[in-house]
């Protein structure tokens, strides 16, 4: 019994030290929220927001905190999908799927800047403060891939409000 509480303590360290070699941690304040993001993505810090771009991987992350009071507010946006005035737009492929009672995601499809992507989001909402976090990943349709779905995920499990 000894030895496997040995093995048991050493796995975990061994993974915390991975974890922050790989991993590190992002807090704000003013946006109210507090995640983790693999460190080949680099964030950058907006007014309802981040913009996380990689330098390894083709695409980008946008984080979204917005105010939703309930999760039908923030599923029939999440529906309505994103379309932006320089005629970007992505639309849901399929059904969103729940995560819990205040979670959300879904595929999309569509096109940035002339370029047909793919894009995975993942909500969250925090019914105390009546705001929710919107992760999004997008990259090129031909480039898509679980590396993109991997880190959008490490983000949303990790996003937390403060």
């Amino acid at each position: 019994m000894k030895f496997l509480t040995t093995i048991l303590l050493v796995l975990f360290v061994s993974y915390s030290t991975f974890a922050q070699e790989f991993e590190k941690k992002e807090t704000n304040d003013s946006l109210g929220i507090e995640f983790t993001y693999p460190i080949n993505w680099k964030p950058t810090a907006q007014k309802a927001g981040y913009l996380l771009g990689s330098e390894k991987m083709e695409g980008f992350i946008l984080i979204r905190v917005e105010p939703y009071k309930t999760l039908k507010k923030m599923k029939e946006a999440m529906q309505n999908g994103i379309l932006q005035e320089d005629g970007s737009k992505l639309t849901l492929l399929n059904e969103l799927q729940t995560m819990g009672d205040d979670g959300l995601a879904g595929m999309y499809e569509g096109s940035v800047d002339g370029t047909k992507v793919r894009g995975f989001m993942m909500s969250k909402l925090d019914k105390k403060s009546g705001k929710g976090a919107v992760v999004i990943v997008v990259a090129p349709q031909d480039r898509f891939n679980q590396s993109h779905m991997d880190a959008l995920k490490t983000i949303a499990r990790t996003l937390v409000f403060i």
